[in-house]
This record gives structure tokens, sequence and C-alpha cells, in this order.
């Protein structure tokens, strides 16, 4: 990966195709955890240009202060934008990483060709306080210093038994990464994301095609996100994923990969026709 100079930090990153550029922002603590998913992007769709990269203080990006705000993650994806001479880009998000990719647009509406969230976490959602208690075993584990517990009881309740295989299709030494991250996740931005909000007033300054993500499984925290989206967003439109819960991303790589690209599609054919 490349290094870009971003905020006073250094940002890890890697610049693959050649067209119009998509930023993938990801989520959580596994840095490396959308590559299985640029990889997929590459192949159905090559003319576009896509920007993956590790957020501050994660993957061997410097910036490991806390606490680190949502404005302060979106205001990085957009330096990032800048540091490599991109006026604008589709941007895509999952889970903290599309509550990042949303403030990005809200921040910077005209720099937003779309925006694609794959379950992005949302505290105003209705059962918004039970998703959060219910991560109360991790941070005890992470409170008492456990990172590997922590990480471990954070995949095993979002992602099912056979999360391990899952996490390993990342890189082989995601978990490991995920354990160094651990507490940069819950020290530095836990807090942040689980108080940050949007308004209508906001959002309605975004023009620009949104596509919510949802897996099949992935409980009523996570619809009732969408339900947001769709009230906040006014061309917004939707794509399922069978049989997946929030590891989505890592379980079902292509089937996420060709709804994009036919959002993609989609847009670009309508913004000829317009």
């Amino acid at each position: 990966m490349k290094t870009a100079r971003v905020n006073d930090i250094d940002i890890r990153y890697e610049l693959t195709g050649e067209g119009e550029p998509l930023l993938l922002i990801h989520g959580s603590n596994i840095a490396t955890g959308l590559r299985p998913l640029a990889t997929a992007l590459s192949r159905r769709a090559p003319s576009l240009s896509l920007v993956r990269y590790h957020r501050r203080g994660m993957g061997g990006s410097t910036g490991r202060d806390w606490p680190i705000s949502t404005e302060q993650q979106a205001s990085d994806a957009l330096g990032l934008l800048d540091a490599l001479d991109l006026p604008s880009a589709h941007i895509l998000g999952y889970s903290y990483g599309a509550t990042v990719a949303i403030e990005a647009a809200l921040a910077a509406p005209d720099r937003t060709r779309s925006l694609i969230l794959v379950e992005p976490i949302l505290s105003e959602a209705p059962s918004s306080q039970a998703f959060f208690s219910g991560m109360d075993p991790v941070m005890s584990l992470y409170a008492a210093g456990d990172m590997a517990g922590a990480a471990t009881a954070t995949f095993a309740a979002l992602g099912g038994e056979n999360w391990p295989e899952l996490v390993a299709t990342a890189a082989p030494d995601a978990f490991d990464m995920a354990v160094r991250d651990t507490e940069m996740f819950y020290r530095a931005e836990w807090p942040e994301l689980t108080a940050w909000t949007f308004s209508p007033t906001r959002a309605a300054a975004v023009s620009a095609p949104v596509l919510s993500v949802l897996g099949t499984r992935s409980g009523p925290f996570f619809s009732e996100g969408r339900q947001l989206i769709h009230q906040r967003f006014q061309r917004c439109t939707d794509a399922d994923i069978p049989g997946t819960n929030h590891l989505l991303y890592l379980q079902a790589p292509e089937v996420i990969a060709a709804e994009i690209t036919h959002f993609l599609i989609q847009h670009s054919a309508s913004q000829q026709t317009s």
C-alpha cells in the first residue's frame, strides 16, 4: 500500500483501476475488511478506480489519538480525495465506515457522486439502546484489557460461529490486526459512534443517489437504520443480500459487488439521459 499525508497523519491506501473513483471506508477494527469486496468490484466494474484505505490509527495509518469524532473521520476521507487530486467520488462505507460515509456526504454533498451504505451504525434507530447494550460483554472484555477476547466476542455476536473463516478472507493476519486495533476502536471511536446523529436539514443538501445494502439476517437495528436512510435521503434504493448478517461484506462480496455495479450503471444511465 502507499501512504498519503492527510490532516497531519499518514494514511495507508491502495488505488487500483482507472475510471470513476469509488472510495471504500472500512468498519470497526478490520482495516483490510473491504479487500474482498474491492477485488470483486475490480472484476465486475473495471471502469471504476477503487480507493481503499485504512482509517486513522488502524492498519498502519498513524493518528492513534482519542477520542476521534465522526466528523474527523469524514475529514480524513475527503482529505484523502484531495491528496489524490480527486474532486469527487462515489463513497462506500460499511458499518461505522458507512456512518463516516454519511458524514462525508453531509459535509461535502457536491463531492459525492453517489453514496453506498452497507449497514451503517445509526444511534437514532429505535432499537439502538438494545443493540448497544448487547455489546456490554464485549466492553467488559475490553475494559479488562482482553483485546483478543473483545475482538472474538465482537465477531461472534455480529457474524455467527463461522466468523474465523470469514475474517481470514480479509487477510491472513486480519484477526491479529483486529486485536491490535480493538483498543483504537473501542477507546477512540465507540463513544463518538454511539453519539453521532444526522439531521434531515443537512441530509436535504445531498442530491446524490443512495444505495442501502442490508443482510436479510442482520436484525431490527439495521432494518431500522435503513428506514432512517429512506427518511433522510430522497433518492434511496435498496439491495437485500440473502442469508447474510452483519458480516455480509465477507459472506457475500460477489453478490454485493453485483448489486453495486447494477446501481452504478443505473445511476450512470440516468445521468446521461437527464
